[in-house]
């Protein structure tokens, strides 16, 4: 809420430039994967590099408040750069793109266990 919130105020980066920072948020994986998570009957084989649960609460935060910022730029920007006659489908597109975006994280998610073996 806070990220979509932010975009009132600031539109950074433009649409041309969108997809670098939306490309870094990858990074926040391999934070995760390090950070202290030990799952049920899982025994984790990758090594804990952050064990600070503060630092792991702020990485959470950063790439939350991101999504938010991000996905609201992506939807705003969308309609505006297409031809007006291709802005509703513009728009529809990017709306169903980014719940499909959500849908396979949250699928995805399942998979997190598996990946500090």
């Amino acid at each position: 809420m806070l990220g979509s919130l932010t975009t009132s105020w600031v539109q950074w980066p433009g649409p041309k430039y969108l997809a670098v920072p939306v490309t870094l948020r990858l990074l926040f994986i391999p934070l995760f994967l390090y950070c202290n998570y030990s799952p049920l009957n899982i025994e984790r084989k990758l090594a804990v590099l952050i064990s600070n649960d503060w630092i792991y609460w702020f990485i959470s935060i950063l790439m939350s408040w991101s999504s938010g910022y991000l996905s609201s730029l992506a939807m705003m920007y969308a309609p505006q750069t297409v031809e007006p006659k291709h802005q509703v489908k513009a728009g529809m597109f990017a709306a169903a793109m980014l719940i499909t975006g959500i849908f396979a994280g949250v699928l995805f998610s399942f998979l997190n266990p598996y990946f500090i073996v």
